[in-house]
C-alpha cells in the first residue's frame, strides 16, 4: 500500500482528513475515508455516522499515513496511502459510543499509541462527522460542566474540612491532572463521586489505565498507593451523599485496582454510612471476580454493581483480562449473586468495532444478559491502540456487522436491557 491517490474528479460523499504535524486539519475531497473494524478495512455506512460532537477533540496519529479510496471505488480494493499526511482520530465525549476505528499504514519508526480511545473521522456536507452513535444525553455528564474555574477552591474546602482523610489528597490530584469527573463531583458536592480503595488488582488487563507493564503502552494515570481506612472511605461518603442531588457514591475507578480485593474495608464502610444515611447510591465498578467477597457489600448494603467485561466469552475473556486466581465462572456468579440480592446490575461492555460486533461474541452476550437477567449495558469504548492489541491477543477473523446494527439487535432481542453510558441513581433505576 503505497501508492498515491490517482487524482480522481469524482467527490467522496465521506472524504477523507488528513492533519499535519502543525496540528493543521483538511480533507482531500477525492478520497472516500477508509475506516477499520477489527482486522477489516471498509468504507463507512450512513447508520454508523454522526455530525462530530462540539465537545469531541480531534487529534493527528503520529507515524500514520492516512488510507482511503478514489471517490467512487469499491472498498473490496486495496485501498491508497495518502502520503505526506498524517491520520486523523476523534476522541469522544461521554455518552458516544464509538462505531469505526481510523484506518492508517504505520509509517517507520511508529510506536504504540497512548491508550486512548480513537475513532474515525471524514468530511462531508461541510462539517465533520464521526463514526459513532449516541447512547445516552445524560445532563450530568457534558464536558461543559466540568474543570470548572471554582474547582481549585472547592477542593481548598473540603481540604479543610477534614484535614486528615487520606483520600482527599488522592482524589485532588485525580480531578485536578486528570480530570476525572467522578473525583470532580466529590468536591462540587453532586452527581456520582469517587471512592477509591484498593491499590491492588487480580487482573492484567492489556488496556489497564491505571498499571502498564514494562514495554506495554504506558497507562495514562497512577495507581492509589494506600489502602484507605473504612472511616475515611465512610467520612468522604456521608458527606458526600448528605448534600448531592441524584447523589451515587462509588467504589472502583480508573485510578484504583479491584475494589473486592478490599471488601472487608468496603463493607464496613457501608455499613458506617448507613448508620448516617439512607440517601443516595453505593455503587461499585468491579471486575466481578470474588463472589464471596462481593456478597459481604451487598448484604451490607450495597446498591447497584457493575461489571467490567470485554467478551461473553471466556476465550476472549482471558485473552484481555488475563485473571490471576480466579475464573470467567466466578464473574457469572457475582453477577447471579447481585440479582438475587436485588442489586441493579450493569454490565462494562468494553467496546471495540470488530470484536464485539461479530455473531459469535454477540450471541454469547445475549445469552449472558438475558440468562442472568442483567438491568443495563454500558457501552464503554475500550482505550487502546487497536494494531498494539493485535499483536498481543487474536481478533476475529470474522466480520462484524457494524456497532450500529449491534445495537439494534441488543435492543430487539434482550428488550428489557437499558443500553446505556452511565451509572443511574437509585430513582432512576425504576424509569
Amino acid at each position: 500500500m503505497s501508492k498515491r491517490h490517482n487524482g480522481a474528479h469524482k467527490r467522496a460523499e465521506w472524504s477523507l482528513v488528513c492533519a499535519n504535524e502543525r496540528g493543521e486539519f483538511w480533507d482531500e475531497p477525492k478520497l472516500a475515508g477508509a475506516a477499520r473494524s477489527g482486522l477489516y478495512l471498509r468504507l463507512p455506512r450512513r447508520e454508523e455516522l454522526s455530525p462530530l460532537p462540539e465537545a469531541a477533540v480531534l487529534q493527528f496519529l503520529p507515524q500514520r499515513a492516512p488510507l482511503g479510496w478514489p471517490a467512487g471505488s469499491s472498498d473490496d480494493e486495496e485501498p491508497l496511502v495518502y502520503e505526506g499526511a498524517l491520520a486523523v482520530a476523534a476522541q469522544l465525549p461521554s455518552g458516544w459510543t464509538r462505531t469505526l476505528l481510523p484506518a492508517w499504514e504505520n509509517l517507520e519508526g511508529a510506536e504504540a499509541l497512548p491508550i486512548f480511545g480513537y475513532t474515525a473521522v471524514f468530511y462531508h456536507e461541510d462539517r465533520l462527522w464521526c463514526a459513532a452513535v449516541q447512547t445516552e444525553d445524560n445532563d450530568r455528564w457534558h464536558p461543559c460542566d466540568y474543570a470548572l474555574p471554582e474547582l481549585e477552591e472547592c477542593i481548598k474546602e473540603l481540604k479543610k474540612l477534614f484535614p486528615h482523610n487520606r483520600l482527599i489528597d488522592h482524589l485532588a490530584h485525580c480531578a485536578t491532572c486528570y480530570g476525572c469527573y467522578n473525583a470532580q463531583n466529590i468536591f462540587y458536592g453532586r452527581w456520582e463521586g469517587a471512592a477509591p480503595i484498593s491499590p491492588v488488582c487480580n487482573a492484567t488487563c492489556r488496556g489497564c489505565i491505571s498499571k502498564q507493564p514494562e514495554g506495554a503502552p504506558p497507562s495514562p494515570q497512577i495507581r492509589l498507593q494506600f489502602k484507605p481506612t473504612a472511616e475515611e472511605v465512610a467520612e468522604l461518603g456521608v458527606f458526600h451523599l448528605s448534600r448531592a442531588e441524584r447523589g451515587i457514591y462509588t467504589f472502583g475507578q480508573g485510578c484504583e485496582g479491584e475494589p473486592s480485593l478490599q471488601a472487608d474495608v468496603a463493607s464496613e464502610a457501608i455499613r458506617l454510612i448507613r448508620q448516617k444515611t439512607e440517601k443516595g447510591t453505593l455503587h461499585m465498578n468491579s471486575n466481578g471476580s470474588k463472589p464471596n467477597e462481593c456478597v459481604k457489600m451487598f448484604e451490607a448494603g450495597l446498591n447497584s454493581l457493575r461489571v467490567s467485561l470485554c467478551s461473553a466469552r471466556e476465550e476472549t475473556y482471558n485473552a484481555y483480562y488475563r485473571p490471576r486466581g480466579y475464573a470467567f465462572k466466578d464473574v457469572l456468579q457475582t453477577i447471579k449473586l447481585a440479582r438475587q440480592y436485588g442489586l441493579w446490575v450493569s454490565l462494562n461492555l468494553l467496546l471495540l468495532p470488530g470484536l464485539n460486533d461479530t455473531t459469535k461474541e454477540l450471541d454469547a452476550l445475549l445469552e449472558l444478559v438475558n440468562r442472568y437477567d442483567v438491568n443495563m449495558i454500558q457501552m464503554r469504548n475500550l482505550n487502546i491502540d487497536p494494531d498494539w492489541l493485535s499483536e498481543e491477543m487474536e481478533l476475529p477473523e470474522e466480520m462484524g456487522i457494524g456497532v450500529a446494527e449491534m445495537i439494534k439487535r441488543l435492543r430487539r432481542e434482550a428488550p428489557k436491557v437499558r443500553i446505556g453510558s452511565h451509572n443511574p441513581s437509585r430513582e432512576e433505576m425504576v424509569k
